[in-house]
């Protein structure tokens, strides 16, 4: 079980690190389509080497790991899409974007257990997802002038370059001068 959890643990990792760090960048320097079509492509292969590996634990586990790097840009990049072309209210947005995020999440797992029962085995699940992804790929294909029409247009609606639409602000807390807020505060309370 530790095994197990080490496993999550490297991918979660990657997961994080990618969806902070790198997917900002990323989407700055190509944008969000051009982008999204290079992960679920790179996801699709790395559920394909998991289902022709699927024999080989050392395969699935790299595999796995490696696709926390994916996932981490591709939470980030969806995220900004549904934002970007929604049109409702980015709360209203937000929280349709997650219900069916988790609906899918929810019923990944029986879907691929069904399949998993019927082929004998478990690649059959994987090759499915990877199918799955090459049709995302279709799907986004009919959206990416919306998609980047809207991309282009949110800068200018905030008055931000892109670059600067997509920094990654400095944490709070950070350049407060403390020994002038603690002089200040109390006759602040006067």
């Amino acid at each position: 079980m530790h095994q197990l959890g080490l496993v999550f643990f490297a991918w979660g990792l990657l997961v994080a690190a990618f969806s902070v760090w790198v997917a900002p960048r990323l989407q700055a320097r190509f944008g969000t389509a051009p982008t999204m079509y290079a992960v679920f492509a790179a996801l699709a292969v790395l559920l394909g080497v998991i289902a022709a590996g699927i024999d080989h634990p050392a395969v699935v586990i790299a595999a796995t790991i490696a696709s926390g790097a994916f996932i981490g840009i591709n939470n980030t990049l969806m995220t900004q899409a549904v934002m970007l072309v929604s049109p409702v209210e980015r709360p209203v947005a937000s929280s349709s974007y997650g219900f069916l995020r988790f609906i899918g999440g929810g019923l990944a797992p029986f879907v691929a257990g069904q399949l998993t029962a019927a082929s004998g085995g478990f690649a059959l699940a994987f090759w499915v997802g990877a199918g799955a992804l090459v049709v995302a790929i279709a799907i986004l294909a009919t959206g990416h002038r919306m998609l980047a029409s809207a991309e282009a247009a949110a800068p200018a609606a905030h008055g931000d370059t892109p670059e600067q639409a997509l920094a990654v602000p400095e944490p709070a807390g950070e350049g407060l001068d403390l020994d002038r807020l603690a002089q200040e505060a109390p006759t602040a309370r006067r």
